[in-house]
């Protein structure tokens, strides 16, 4: 299986088997949680990992699992087939989960005047 990491200015992958994947990506992912308190900061803290040890597989690896594991509680469950985390296109609903739904609500009409 492939997971790759699009990150719009890099992109990385490994190679792995799926059997016990995403139980050990769960594993990173939730470790790191609990280390940071804050699922921003979790992703923050795989991405600056990926971008400061480019050279490191290792490092790479860890990355990209607890990245993984986050995608797999957060956004939709894991199968076994290879998958691109494309993050300009996840982030933005990790900021706005509600996305343009309140631009819809008419309370939220005037949300953001001035």
């Amino acid at each position: 299986m492939r997971i790759s990491v699009d990150g719009g200015s890099f992109k990385v992958a490994i190679e792995t088997e799926f059997e016990g994947l995403v139980d050990e990506a769960s594993v990173i992912y939730n470790e790191a949680l609990k280390q940071t308190k804050s699922n921003d900061k979790t992703i923050l803290r795989f991405l600056q990992t990926i971008l400061e040890h480019r050279d490191s597989d290792d490092a790479i690896g860890y990355a990209i699992l607890g990245l993984l594991g986050w995608y797999h509680a957060t956004i939709n469950p894991v199968e076994n087939q290879d998958i691109e985390l494309n993050l300009p296109k996840i982030l933005p609903h990790l900021i706005n989960p509600a996305g343009d739904l309140t631009a819809f609500s008419a309370s939220e009409k005037g949300t953001f005047l001035h």
